[in-house]
């Protein structure tokens, strides 16, 4: 006997995100998904207001964060980025040094809310401090429901062991740190630890030389933004397969650049998509989606037949992004045998009001339109953890 049971009149299904009628679900004891049945759909879709509409999606992954500085939102309104991030004298990086730790784990506690109630289960956040930030913020998330990895930084080589050891994996800020710290030393404790390397790049400038590094060194796992990136940058990562996470919004908030995103559509790259800093932008997945839809139908207004699809775009938030992190054999999709991790959006709220909801156009709709207050229920491990009145 399964211990929970879920249905849902539709759902995206499988690492395909398919669209599938008369779901259900069982959950077993563990949190994880033990059967599935559905339907296949029709051509078209009736929705009445007179009975439950709800669309089943996988729990959303945040593939870049950086949780701690919440509580500093719109602080840096109208600077720059070096102004704001850049460590160690960057505004946010003053603000945590002085800041009680009291309200920078209020912070915290409201950004995961605000997460779970945007659907996101699951967040990646790179985090300042060193072990004892990494402590620190492991110890203000002890007890809450949303799943999370932390992905570290050292300020000296002796700390390289402890943030490994702490983390899911390490963060760095630029690869340059590389050339202060000992690579060896590095590369020693990922191999030991079997974790992760993800940095920082070509967010506001490109650096040939610094990429070719990167590539031949075989550190890094995945890099953050390459926003300045060329198509042949983005061909040399695919071929290292190295995983790359775009922060669109935060590009534009900070006045970077828009991220490459038609050469990336032309090589069929598999990218994720993260909110970036809390104190600059909401972490809103949905919203990050919109922005980017929009700089690929400006940037691609010359490029005939490139353009963004919907399920890739939701595929960028779920199993891309759990592939990017090696946890897609745990979560990314609705599957047999991985965490029941999921949200319910409620189709009848007007603002998914159409005269044909089809097959063929249901998928854009959600990118476009869904909105937080649409988000029903989040469940994490089959376990309610958000619920909307």
């Amino acid at each position: 006997m399964p211990h929970k049971e879920i249905f849902s009149k539709f759902g995206l299904i499988g690492d395909n995100l398919d669209l599938k009628e008369n779901i259900y679900l069982e959950i077993d004891k563990e949190g994880k998904i033990s059967n599935i049945s559905f339907e296949n759909p029709k051509k078209n879709i009736t929705l009445s207001n007179q009975e439950q509409n709800f669309l089943l999606i996988p729990g959303l992954i945040n593939s870049h964060t950086h949780i701690a500085d919440n509580f500093a939102k719109e602080r840096g309104f109208n600077k720059n980025l070096i102004e704001i991030v850049a460590p160690p004298n960057g505004l946010k990086h003053k603000l945590l040094n002085s800041t009680a730790d009291i309200i920078k784990k209020n912070g915290i506690h409201q950004a995961v809310l605000e997460m779970l109630s945007n659907g996101i289960t699951c967040f990646v956040d790179f985090r300042e401090g060193g072990s004892e930030g990494v402590k620190f913020l492991k110890t203000t998330l002890k007890g809450t429901s949303i799943n999370y990895m932390i992905f570290g930084r050292f300020s000296s080589s002796e700390d390289i062991e402890n943030v490994f050891n702490l983390s899911y994996g390490i963060g760095l800020s630029s690869y340059k740190i590389t050339f202060i710290f000992d690579k060896e030393k590095l590369r020693y404790y990922k191999n030991k630890f079997k974790k992760l390397v993800s940095c920082h790049h070509a967010e506001v400038k490109r650096d040939e030389d610094i990429l070719r590094e990167i590539v031949n060194d075989n550190l890094i796992d995945i890099i953050i933004h390459g926003t300045q990136f060329t198509i042949d940058d983005l061909k040399l990562i695919k071929s290292k397969n190295i995983a790359l996470v775009l922060c669109p919004r935060s590009n534009g908030y900070f006045g970077v650049g828009f991220p490459p995103i038609i050469d990336i559509l032309k090589l069929k790259m598999p990218i994720s998509l993260g909110t970036d800093n809390l104190m600059a932008n909401s972490a809103d997945l949905f919203e990050e989606l919109r922005y980017l839809y929009r700089i690929s139908r400006v940037l691609g207004s010359s490029h005939a037949n490139i353009e963004l699809d919907a399920k890739e775009m939701l595929k960028m938030i779920t199993i891309n992004a759990a592939r990017s992190f090696k946890l897609d054999k745990i979560m990314g999709s609705i599957e047999i045998g991985k965490n029941a991790d999921f949200s319910l959006i409620d189709l009848n709220h007007p603002n998914f009001f159409t005269s044909e909801i089809s097959f063929s156009n249901i998928l854009s709709l959600i990118v476009q339109r869904t909105k937080s207050e649409n988000i029903k229920k989040t469940s994490i491990r089959g376990d309610l953890v958000f619920e909307r009145n």
